[in-house]
């Protein structure tokens, strides 16, 4: 389709610059095209669904061992995990936080 799509759009440029129509009516399609494709590839990215989304039962966390929170080193956010999902760390202020393990002193 990105081959057709541009040939389209040349064919279209080169029409309204060298007939005597109006060059709207030449544009009006492409322009429709155009939106015709992005909306085509908007929607062809639901096609992976939840692949983002960890496989599995997520793994309840031992507070009693263990102790897991995450800090946002750009505004200071701490966060305590309770629930493992995934092994990555999540993200705030648009970064990675910090992950930082504590382990209890009992053991």
């Amino acid at each position: 389709m990105g081959r057709w799509f541009w040939a389209i759009v040349v064919v279209g440029l080169l029409t309204a610059a060298a007939t005597p129509l109006r060059p709207v009516y030449v544009l009006a399609p492409l322009l429709g095209l155009s939106i015709w494709r992005v909306g085509v590839a908007s929607l062809a990215s639901f096609r992976n669904g939840a692949g983002h989304i960890p496989s599995g039962d997520p793994v309840p966390l031992d507070l009693e061992i263990e102790r897991i929170t995450f800090w946002c080193q750009g505004c200071g956010a701490e966060f305590l995990l309770l629930v493992r999902g995934t092994e990555s760390s999540p993200r705030h202020c648009g970064e990675r936080m910090t992950e930082r393990r504590e382990v209890s002193r009992g053991l």
